[in-house]
């Protein structure tokens, strides 16, 4: 036994069975398949996702909803006040995003652009570590001329039926996302009639829905029955370390004060350096980290 441990010093090795390469990964007991289906997850992992273009699909209600079906197991029962981190804009550089996926406890969110390539292997890894994941759907800005939100962002130029395709469109790039969470959307987000489609969409698909309008936070519009967050905190709108610090404490205040805080953050070095090094303080603060979907509250 000896003898092959020290054969297979190194982390990966692949062999052949059943006609299909498997790729193993020892120090994580996972094996991965090359040329065919993944044949045994992490310790930790989530549930499947869907097949490729499942999202595309006419949108009827599944047995569970994709809130339930993907989600992270958190004891709901749970009395500490909560904490939830959510870290958008991954996939865009791939080297930042595996850094995200791979140095942040599986009880932080993950959130992927649509307009990063080959999302699917990030995805699939970070599903793989146990982290929940969210789309975050480019929405119209309250300034657009200021805060572009790239050429396929929901608009509330957009007729419903557009409104409803595009969405459609989105949603068929990532499997096993438990909802949305919307990317720059401060005038788009607070227009009811601009997103009955959105919520109607994610009512049927059994998804929830992530506020996130830090820069016009009035009353939000009606959800359809969908469960909903909404950010209070957005970590890293000044990187300074300082300025960081400042947030996280804010967010901790927020959660003793509320019992809930939900905390927005970009995959920036210092931001993941800074966010890691908090979240191992909780546990003995007395404050739970929880995942987006043991924080949206509403829905039917």
């Amino acid at each position: 036994m000896d003898f092959f441990k020290r054969l297979f010093v190194p982390l990966f090795f692949v062999l052949a069975a059943g006609g299909g390469w498997l790729l193993v990964e020892h120090d994580r007991n996972t094996i991965f398949a090359i040329d065919g289906e993944r044949v045994q997850d992490a310790p930790g992992a989530l549930s499947p996702a869907a097949g490729p273009g499942d999202a595309a699909r006419p949108a009827t209600a599944p047995l569970r909803p994709a809130r339930e079906q993907f989600a992270r197991a958190f004891d709901r029962a749970d009395k500490r006040p909560r904490v939830t981190v959510i870290v958008t804009g991954l996939g865009l550089a791939r080297e930042t995003s595996f850094r995200a996926i791979e140095e942040l406890p599986p009880d932080v969110t993950l959130a992927f652009s649509p307009y990063a390539d080959n999302l699917a292997p990030l995805v699939a890894r970070a599903r793989d570590k146990g982290h929940e994941i969210l789309l975050a759907v480019p929405m119209e800005a309250a300034d657009p001329r200021r805060r572009d939100a790239g050429p396929e962002a929901l608009s509330v130029g957009h007729s419903e039926g557009a409104t409803r395709q595009r969405l459609q469109t989105l949603l068929a790039r990532m499997q096993g996302n438990v909802g949305i969470i919307g990317d720059l959307g401060d005038r788009f987000a607070r227009d009811p009639v601009a997103m009955r489609p959105v919520f109607e969409e994610l009512a049927a698909r059994g998804m929830l829905y992530v506020e996130n309008r830090l820069e016009s936070p009035e009353a939000a519009a009606p959800g359809n029955g969908v469960p909903k967050a909404a950010v209070s905190i957005w970590l890293d709108r000044d990187l300074a370390g300082e300025a960081i610090d400042r947030e996280i404490a804010a967010a901790e205040a927020e959660a003793l004060r509320t019992g809930s805080a939900v905390v927005l953050a970009r995959p920036y070095a210092a931001t993941l350096a800074r966010l890691a090094a908090w979240l191992k303080t909780l546990e003995r603060k007395g404050i739970a980290v929880a995942p987006v979907s043991a924080a949206a509250k509403g829905g039917s």
